[in-house]
């Protein structure tokens, strides 16, 4: 059951309960479309405390409804999510880092007018004057290297995919080495532009080895769960073994 609740114009508080049908996934959807196109910016407050399934139905047109949502991503400054579960909690903790320009929060129940308060405060949008990916010079040419350390632009991506996909043009195997300075997340913009699908396809076949080095507790946790669903191999090394991860990729940075 949807059920919307009482908010500031700028955004949408609503609450699921019991068993959630298409019917109330649409109109979900026809009140946050109405919303995007009424504001610049928006914030969510959602109370699944009482949720307790979805029907096949609403579980299709909710993920349709998500997809149809990337280009409007931008839009969404705060989601405060109210829930009695650990699930909420540990998809904060994920999302979170990743897109920066959205915050999420989880709540208690009993915290619902804090929930509603949080997700109608404006949120601070970080700055991104500073290329976020530096290049690391290696020595080999089927080997690129490269440093993250902040939020990555909208600006500075296109020359990034560039240089990704020169090399997956060049080589038919190729190998990866990332280091993690700071994990600011990405401007959600990225997500549509042309290009990266295809990136991201031809590296699922091309990238044989992938190193990670310096990543949070949770992404490592999630390479070594996901390590074995994919072709490519996968390692994360903590930032003191980096010379570890380069002997593991066979290659050296070039000095």
């Amino acid at each position: 059951m949807f059920a919307q609740l009482a908010a500031p114009d700028h955004v949408l508080a609503f609450r699921l309960s019991g068993k959630v049908t298409g019917d109330d996934i649409a109109r979900y959807k026809t009140l946050l479309d109405a919303m995007l196109k009424a504001h610049d910016a928006i914030g969510l407050c959602v109370d699944i405390t009482g949720l307790s399934d979805m029907e096949g139905d609403a579980l299709v047109a909710g993920m349709k409804a998500d997809l149809e949502l990337l280009s409007h991503l931008g839009q969404f400054r705060r989601c405060a999510l109210i829930s009695d579960k650990e699930w909420p909690r540990a998809l904060t903790r994920f999302v979170g880092p990743l897109l920066p320009n959205f915050e999420i929060k989880s709540f208690a129940p009993e915290q619902y007018d804090e929930a509603l308060k949080w997700a109608a405060e404006p949120a601070a949008a970080p700055k991104t004057d500073k290329p976020a990916v530096r290049f690391l010079p290696t020595s080999r040419n089927d080997v690129l290297g490269f440093e993250l350390d902040g939020v990555i632009s909208e600006k500075e991506f296109p020359a990034v995919l560039a240089r990704i996909n020169g090399l997956f043009d060049s080589h038919e195997k190729v190998r990866l080495l990332g280091r993690i300075k700071h994990l600011g997340g990405f401007d959600p913009a990225i997500l549509m532009q042309s290009g990266l699908v295809s990136m991201k396809l031809a590296a699922l076949r091309k990238v044989e080895r992938y190193a990670i080095v310096g990543a949070p507790g949770w992404m490592s946790k999630m390479i070594s769960t996901m390590n074995p669903l994919f072709d490519v191999d996968m390692r994360a090394f903590p930032a003191e073994r980096e010379a570890d991860a380069w002997a593991w990729i066979e290659t050296e940075p070039a000095r």
